[in-house]
């Protein structure tokens, strides 16, 4: 036998809903709608994974820990609503234990004493003033208000989906996390579901607005956290091409200094014996002022650093493939191409020095044709597991290593490019393209 639920109509035929239909279908439809904007608001802290059954699952987590009804000494549906949650942004969610975490407790919690406040104190002050009706007909509405607020206060200053923070940070803001988690656990859970609200509705609201607003600047905090971040690996990216550009300097520094002084090595040359004068011509030679700068392409930028990166994978005995097609003067600063090139080449080079001589390669493939710039290199290296967008440090430095990729990562994202990371058992594989801009 099938069960339906029956909706009554009139005799004209137009449907007549009771309000216990009409805070179901308010339950479906609000709840949705407001589950919308909380994940939508999730998904610009932490980047969610394409498979359609996981993010329908964090969806069916928002809804749920939206729709859950918050009572005082309800033992059962705060814990479910968090831990569910919890498990959601596991499955369906990237990044690191820690971020998972910490944003799971955060978003979970803070809805939930929003929930608390809402069922617990707004509905004894509707109810102490007669508006029992009104309140169960705007029921969701109040959880929808919350949602949307939630998500436009994020979205404003919104942060990177793919930031980071080191561990100690993650720790520090699940720790901070826990406090106003443990005010609202004692509010609900350890109270008894018998006790008369009447004798503490204001310190309950005070309470519970306290928690909420703990929540809304630890969100806030991670904002700041990840622009100071941003700021930081900006101002070392500025500090390493500046060091870039003041090695290119001094090598033309060199040279000029070196045809001042030729007619000088020319006199001392005729005036040393002849035993002496194979030894200065070597050293001369050696000096950096008679590195030619190699012509690999039509850009001087790029000439200059790979010039500079082939000596030193000739120095570390490593074999370099290059096929550059870039016929002119590509449009991009300066500090964009170094971003890129000079970054992506030492860390080709730092994985190669790690293997024994014989086993060292990089290979370099760049283009600029239809209005695309595209790169893509390949080095040998040694087995490195490999997150979504970046290899996993084996240094002690995790902090400052895997820089260079990230810079490569903002400069890429800066001209709207696109950039993926391949690793196969022994080789890594970096490609990336970005539109050329157009010049007036």
């Amino acid at each position: 036998m099938q069960y339906y639920r029956h909706v009554p109509e009139d005799a004209e035929g137009k449907i007549n809903m009771n309000p216990e239909d009409f805070i179901f279908y308010s339950f479906i439809i609000f709840g949705i709608i407001a589950a919308i904007f909380v994940y939508a608001a999730l998904s610009l802290f932490i980047r969610i994974k394409k498979s359609w059954w996981r993010r329908g699952f964090l969806l069916f987590a928002c809804w749920l820990t939206t729709i859950m009804v918050i009572f005082s000494g309800d033992l059962i549906n705060l814990s479910v609503s968090i831990i569910f949650f919890l498990a959601a942004l596991w499955c369906a969610c990237e990044g690191t234990l820690l971020k998972r975490i910490t944003l799971g407790l955060l978003f979970s919690s803070a809805i939930s004493a929003f929930n608390g406040f809402y069922d617990n104190c707004i509905g004894f002050l509707a109810h102490c003033g007669g508006m029992d009706t009104l309140y169960s007909n705007l029921y969701l509405i109040g959880r929808l208000f919350f949602a949307v607020i939630l998500y436009l206060s994020i979205r404003v200053r919104k942060p990177r989906q793919d930031f980071e923070l080191s561990s100690p940070l993650w720790r520090l803001m699940l720790l901070l996390t826990l406090s106003p988690l443990g005010i609202m656990i004692s509010l609900i859970l350890l109270r008894s579901p018998y006790m008369r609200i009447g004798e503490t509705i204001l310190s309950d609201s005070a309470l519970f607005l306290l928690v909420i607003l703990s929540f809304a600047v630890l969100l806030r905090a991670l904002t700041v956290l990840e622009k100071q971040q941003r700021l930081e690996q900006e101002n070392m990216l500025a500090l390493q091409n500046q060091r870039y550009y003041k090695t290119m300097e001094q090598q033309q520094f060199e040279t000029r200094k070196l045809r001042h002084d030729l007619s000088n090595h020319l006199q001392i040359l005729l005036a040393l014996p002849e035993d002496q004068k194979d030894a200065y011509i070597k050293e001369m030679l050696a000096r950096p002022a008679f590195g030619q700068i190699l012509t690999w392409c039509g850009d001087t930028t790029i000439n200059i650093i790979l010039t500079v990166k082939e000596e030193l994978m000739r120095q570390n005995n490593i074999l370099f493939l290059a096929k550059v097609d870039i016929k002119d003067e590509l449009p991009f600063d300066r500090s964009d191409l170094c971003a890129i090139f000079a970054n992506a080449l030492d860390n080709a080079v730092e994985a190669c020095v790690a293997l024994t001589e014989g086993e060292r390669e990089i290979h370099l493939d760049a283009a600029a044709q239809k209005g695309v710039l595209a790169v893509n290199i390949r080095n040998s290296c040694q087995s490195v597991s490999v997150t979504k967008d970046f290899p996993k440090t084996t240094k002690k430095d995790a902090k400052n290593h895997g820089l260079g990729l990230r810079s490569i990562q903002e400069t890429v994202n800066k001209y709207d490019g696109n950039m993926e990371i391949k690793q196969k058992k022994n080789s890594f594989n970096l490609f990336l393209y970005l539109p050329i801009p157009v010049t007036p």
